[in-house]
């Protein structure tokens, strides 16, 4: 029997402990069988091509390196991997999101050198009411509901990815933000008035 199928024959454990050998061609055929599936849920996560095809080379690497910290009695090899492209996804949503806080803070910062007063001492008290009565608003909603909206609101995580990250059922994640959202207009409509 040539060494190749000797390779497709075996279990996706046997060749990730392979692997931890520094086994090349069972590095190649974990990718063959794992890459697929791995890159979809990387891109359900991120909602990006591109980024997913990054995490995914990223985390081939990853278990490249970290394939000797694999113990087959804890689990399938398959998720064992599913766990670090998890990982690998969520430091990229992160990342997005200090990306974007940055950018934001620089155009605030670049406002204040180029001259433009910013809004009115009316308009910024307005404002600055606005958040408070956001933010009471945000507090009396159950922990779930309001840990669901600020994932999907304020770190821009998409519901595919907070289910995959909370190991929650999509529909779950889905129910809670709208209802989260209509108790938030609820609260809101309340402290408004």
């Amino acid at each position: 029997m040539d060494s190749d199928a000797e390779t497709n024959s075996e279990t996706d454990e046997v060749l990730l402990q392979k692997v931890a050998g520094r086994d090349e061609r069972a590095f190649s055929e974990l990718y063959d069988r794992f890459a697929a599936p791995l890159f979809n849920l990387m891109r359900q996560m991120l909602g990006d091509t591109h980024e997913a095809e990054d995490v995914l080379q990223d985390g081939f690497i990853n278990l490249w390196d970290k394939s000797s910290n694999y113990d087959a009695t804890k689990g399938k090899a398959f998720s064992w991997a599913v766990m670090i492209f998890r990982n690998k996804a969520i430091d990229r949503l992160r990342a997005r999101g200090r990306r974007a806080r940055q950018a934001e803070q620089a155009t605030d910062e670049s406002d204040l050198w180029s001259g433009d007063s910013g809004p009115s001492a009316d308009i910024a008290a307005d404002e600055q009411d606005r958040a408070s009565l956001v933010r009471r608003a945000l507090l009396s909603l159950p922990d779930e509901q309001r840990k669901h909206i600020e994932l999907a609101f304020l770190k821009g995580i998409t519901h595919h990815g907070i289910a995959e990250a909370l190991g929650l059922p999509l529909g779950t994640v889905k129910t809670s933000i709208r209802r989260g959202l209509l108790r938030l207009r609820e609260a809101m409509s309340r402290g408004a008035s």
